[in-house]
């Protein structure tokens, strides 16, 4: 892998997630977010720089419109904003939407507050009600981040739920809000050994296989989403390695394209501790499992010891034209990996199915993707890396319009 260009991060705040639209990558922060033109990579040009406070700044992109996650309290919803306590009152948490169609000049139109804020949001398309749909992830933080309408078990509640945001495409500012609740024998979470739950991190959606990859906490589900506004559990996949009282969860997930394989991601150490010291347990690793019988198929990590903060974290896998199945990752300090999933599955030990890696000094990578020809990782330190992968495993490759990572629309084999 070779470094082709870096985008400092502007402001010393936490860069988050990743979405993409055309030659735009819009990169999340914890005080906003920024549209990259990266048309040219190796000289990419910042083309807005916005400010709009509240972690996480999770966004998603669609038909000229922008979806901020806001899992701090807020004092109110809009981008002048100041963090508070959850018993603020009128206090805000939940997913901002703006107007990016002029990219240059975003355009706030509403906030719409969710129970436990938004940690993490998709995209779910729903053209044929000329709408979006976004499934909001979110669970108790603990401390002031708890608010009333965000409660665990020990307080009578225990979350169990998504919130489904439906936003109509010609009127944004009207969003409503449903609850989705997660099947009753969804495994209560017990988070650092001191409040329990039931929620989850992350969802990927597949809509045209109607499906949903939800890594929720103690265990990854795969719903049908056939009905967007009201998904059906199918089936859960268990591992005893991943377990929250040891600091260990199901964080994210992303499925193969030609939707044989989801991957289900465990953010061992909560990202603040060194999961990577040995590459041969079980902590921190990617999951992959099969879509149609549940069974588990193997699991990777990468394959050297890294002393810091590092363990596997937000991930896709390369949209290839022969259906072949190679994934990108980010690993915190370890850096950006990726890995030729076939390969593995077939025997091959991690260091030989690993066909690229970048560790760059200083480095924390949040986010990393494969779009368009290029490797893309948000670092919380380092801002915006453009990488270019040099390996056959990038051939056929197809590009696409735009991408929000967790949102796959089309089999492509």
């Amino acid at each position: 892998m070779k470094l082709l260009a870096n985008v400092e991060r502007s402001a010393p705040a936490t860069q988050s997630d990743l979405a993409f639209d055309g030659n735009l990558a819009y990169a999340g922060n914890y005080l906003g977010f920024r549209a990259i033109d990266v048309s040219d990579p190796e000289s990419p040009e910042v083309i807005t720089d916005f400010r709009c406070n509240g972690a996480q700044s999770d966004v998603s992109v669609y038909r000229g419109l922008l979806f901020q996650s806001v899992d701090a309290p807020q004092s109110h919803g809009g981008c002048d904003s100041t963090g508070v306590t959850a018993s603020t009152p009128g206090m805000f948490e939940g997913v901002r939407i703006f107007d990016v169609s002029d990219p240059a000049n975003p355009q706030h139109i509403t906030s719409v507050s969710t129970d436990c804020g938004s940690h993490t949001n998709t995209l779910v398309p729903d053209p044929a009600n000329n709408r979006a749909l976004i499934y909001v992830s979110s669970y108790p933080l603990g401390g002031a981040a708890l608010g009333p309408n965000c409660v665990r078990a020990e307080d009578g509640g225990g979350h169990s739920k998504i919130s489904i945001i439906h936003v109509p495409l010609d009127d944004p500012a009207s969003a409503t809000v449903s609850p989705y609740f997660l099947d009753d024998d969804t495994e209560w979470a017990t988070y650092l050994g001191s409040f329990t739950f039931r929620a989850c991190h992350d969802i990927s959606v597949f809509t045209e296989l109607n499906l949903a990859a939800a890594a929720c906490m103690s265990e990854g589900q795969v719903w049908d989403i056939s009905n967007p506004v009201n998904p059906k559990f199918l089936w859960r996949y268990d591992n005893p390695a991943v377990k929250p009282e040891n600091i260990d969860l199901f964080h994210s997930a992303s499925f193969s394209w030609d939707g044989e394989v989801v991957a289900f991601g465990d953010e061992s150490g909560g990202g603040g501790a060194a999961r990577c010291t040995d590459p041969d347990d079980d902590q921190g690793r990617i999951w992959f499992v099969d879509i149609a019988s549940g069974d588990e198929l193997g699991s990777y990590k990468i394959p050297r010891s890294v002393e810091g903060t590092c363990t596997m974290h937000n991930f896709n896998f390369i949209p290839r034209k022969d259906g072949g199945k190679v994934l990108v990752s980010s690993a915190y300090t370890g850096g950006t990996t990726v890995v030729d999933v076939d390969k593995l599955l077939a025997g091959a030990s991690e260091a030989d199915a690993e066909v690229g890696f970048y560790q760059p000094g200083g480095g924390n990578a949040w986010s990393s993707y494969w779009y368009n020809g290029l490797i893309f990782a948000n670092d919380i330190q380092r801002g915006l890396d453009i990488y270019l992968l040099s390996d056959k495993a990038r051939a056929g490759a197809k590009k696409l319009p735009y991408l929000n990572p967790q949102t796959q629309e089309r089999v492509i084999n």
